[in-house]
């Protein structure tokens, strides 16, 4: 049998869509917020909540008392929209309560505000170091110091969070999305690897893995990663046909087209263009000829021969099948469109020619 082959490898680069950051299930940040910091309304909570205190630890604290006097009127004055009266206020009540709690986060808040950012860094430092057991603001504080430009301040929020409370996932896909954002692919799945160690029964972390190496085209390693969702997700195709690609990628031709064919056997409509076409290129590469030739010619008849390559691969199909004539006939409709495409010739030069009728 001919096995010469033309691969579509660079059309089906150009066709699938890049991977996309890192971390799917990863909630995404805002650029330009601090909801990750107490609004006014839960600030005000934050205070009341000193209010709430028994009457003998207050009046064990009177500079306590006085500090919250203050912040409660700084909060009446933010709420009126006058922020620097708020800040004056503010700096009073922490020269009489230093370390009265509740004070960074109002402080942060008004620092962003007021475009403030040398205050609003400072703040989220003192918050960091006010916090150093509370997860849940280390990773807050960690996103807003990466949305801020201070990447290294930010990953070491973020890996605080992560060795106070290392089974819960979304700190290190929050990590990995901003090494990733940062072109730090090789930390990002160092973080996830390490973290699904931890949680080896996670659902996210391996499509996240499957994201990243998808994206830096290790090939091998994401179909190892997309195994995995799908054994949690069987039913969902998504994962099925991420993983076939990968397998195509990586030149496993045999597991791709099982892949592919489940796919489309379970879910007949699942397969994108380029998909089909990759489905079809495994079906030549392991010599089931029949398959091929069927999804190329589904192809072909679908988009008019608008693909060059597609017509190519019907050709080589029919060559391999030993059908000449038809080989001739696909080549010589395709170089009508694409005259001077010099693989068209090379494919043209294939056909065996036919054998003359015996009389």
């Amino acid at each position: 049998m001919l096995r010469l082959h033309c691969r579509p490898s660079r059309y089906l680069g150009m066709m699938f869509c890049a991977a996309g950051l890192v971390c799917c299930g990863c909630q995404s940040m805002p650029v330009s917020s601090l909801a990750l910091l107490p609004e006014v309304g839960s600030i005000q909570k934050v205070v009341e909540a000193h209010y709430e205190e028994p009457a003998e630890s207050q009046s064990a604290s009177p500079y306590n008392q006085q500090a919250n006097q203050l912040v409660q009127q700084a909060l009446e004055h933010y709420s009126k929209g006058e922020l620097k009266r708020a800040k004056v206020l503010l700096a009073s009540a922490r020269e009489i309560d230093p370390g009265h709690t509740g004070t960074f986060e109002i402080e942060a808040q008004l620092s962003y505000d007021m475009g403030d950012r040398n205050q609003f860094l400072q703040s989220l430092r003192a918050i960091r170091a006010a916090s150093p057991h509370d997860s849940e603001k280390q990773s807050a504080i960690g996103t807003l110091f990466f949305q801020a430009g201070q990447t290294q301040e930010g990953i070491a929020c973020l890996n605080r969070a992560i060795e106070l409370k290392p089974h819960d996932e979304n700190y290190a896909l929050k990590l990995a999305a901003f090494y990733e954002q940062a072109g730090r692919t090789d930390e990002a799945q160092k973080v996830l690897l390490k973290a699904l160690h931890t949680t080896p029964g996670s659902r996210r972390l391996p499509i996240a893995l499957g994201r990243i190496c998808e994206a830096s085209q290790k090939w091998s390693q994401a179909s190892v990663y997309y195994a995995m969702v799908v054994n949690h997700f069987p039913e969902n195709y998504l994962w099925r046909k991420q993983r076939a690609r990968c397998l195509y990628y990586s030149g496993n031709f045999s597991a791709a087209f099982e892949e592919f064919s489940t796919c489309q056997k379970n879910d007949p409509e699942s397969l994108s263009l380029a998909e089909m076409i990759a489905f079809g290129d495994a079906a030549l590469q392991v010599g089931n000829l029949e398959k091929a030739q069927s999804l190329f010619d589904d192809i072909s008849a679908k988009h008019q021969h608008q693909l060059i390559h597609v017509e190519i691969l019907r050709g080589l199909c029919a060559i391999n099948r030993g059908q000449s004539s038809s080989a001739k006939n696909i080549i010589a409709t395709a170089r009508k469109k694409w005259p001077n495409d010099e693989t068209l010739l090379e494919v043209a030069a294939l056909i065996p020619p036919e054998r003359p009728t015996v009389q």
